[in-house]
């Protein structure tokens, strides 16, 4: 026990002398010990999620960012106003991009309307100043996005702009967007989303190119977790929709352990996928099938590595 104890002392003494930031620790001597072990899924999403790119944006001209996954960031001069004065000085940017559904999952920016409607997207893009909320945009600019379209699109027609809250309240939904200075334009492989003072200064951060997925007849998904002390904040649920680049997380939740979504497009190929954490391990389940009446979800949990899961959510 003496040994135990000193060992604890010792780990307490070094951790102190480390920063924790998004999953990874760096200690002053310059060592990394590794990733922390995700206890939430909150934590794990935070980890495994789309990363967050800093740019630095300088306000004296026109300035352009390239993301690791194709979006071009077009920002014009004087770009930005403080308490109503512009800002001279330079502005660090926080860029995210969801092209397919694995990070989708991960990142927890499932491809459905605030009300329940699916939607297939051609890329998701986060674009704030996060470091300094009062940053507003100022009258007259516009701020352009370009993103590619990803391979695995079912369709390129018919995209619109959609936007969510960069801090979505409850479960993450899109709200199709239009106004005098914001919408989107289809060009040759992509699409371009203008995004305007109203849009920016609403406090909306991810920015969508998606087509309503269909209008035939929709039904309920229900997934049943096995296992033991199971709620939202350990246990994620989603459907990863097979024929197009889409996916549906299960928000609504019934004791002890029913995952429910409402509406999921009848007939759908589907992977139904169970993410827990629980203990410092993850556990990870999937259940391949169609969206039919009655039909019945309930993965067998397996526990697993972050790069496990990583890889077989992108074999989907």
């Amino acid at each position: 026990m003496r040994y135990s104890s000193l060992s604890s002392l010792l780990l307490l003494v070094l951790l102190a002398a480390c920063q924790f930031d998004s999953g990874i620790v760096a200690c002053d001597d310059g060592t990394t010990p590794g990733p922390r072990v995700p206890t939430t899924i909150r934590d794990l999403q935070t980890q495994l999620g789309a990363p967050r790119q800093t740019f630095t944006y300088q306000p004296g001209q026109t300035n352009t960012f390239t993301g690791a996954k194709g979006t071009i960031v077009t920002i014009p001069a004087g770009a930005f106003q403080k308490f109503g004065r512009p800002v001279t000085t330079p502005v660090q940017l926080t860029l995210r991009e969801v092209y397919d559904r694995a990070t989708m999952v991960l990142s927890n920016t499932p491809t459905v309307t605030t009300r329940g409607s699916v939607l297939e997207s051609a890329g998701e893009v986060y674009l704030r100043a996060d470091q300094d909320t009062s940053l507003r945009l100022a009258p007259g600019v516009v701020i352009r996005l370009q993103t590619p379209n990803p391979p695995n699109l079912a369709s390129t027609d018919s995209m619109r702009l959609f936007v969510a809250p960069f801090i979505p309240p409850g479960c993450f939904g899109w709200t199709l967007y239009s106004d005098a200075f914001s919408d989107l334009t289809p060009i040759a492989g992509g699409n371009i989303l203008t995004i305007g003072q109203a849009l920016y200064n609403n406090g909306y951060g991810w920015f969508n190119c998606d087509r309503f997925y269909g209008a035939g007849a929709s039904l309920p998904v229900v997934v049943q977790v096995r296992g033991a002390g199971i709620e939202p904040t350990n246990t994620a649920v989603f459907v990863v929709f097979r024929d197009f680049n889409g996916a549906l997380a299960l928000c609504d939740y019934t004791q002890p352990d029913i995952f429910t979504a409402r509406f999921a497009p009848a007939g759908a190929r589907v992977s139904v996928v169970v993410i827990r954490t629980i203990d410092g391990k993850i556990y990870y389940g999937r259940q391949d099938d169609t969206v039919q009446p009655n039909q019945s979800f309930s993965p067998p949990l397996l526990e697993t590595t972050a790069a496990e899961l990583l890889a077989d959510l992108q074999r989907i």
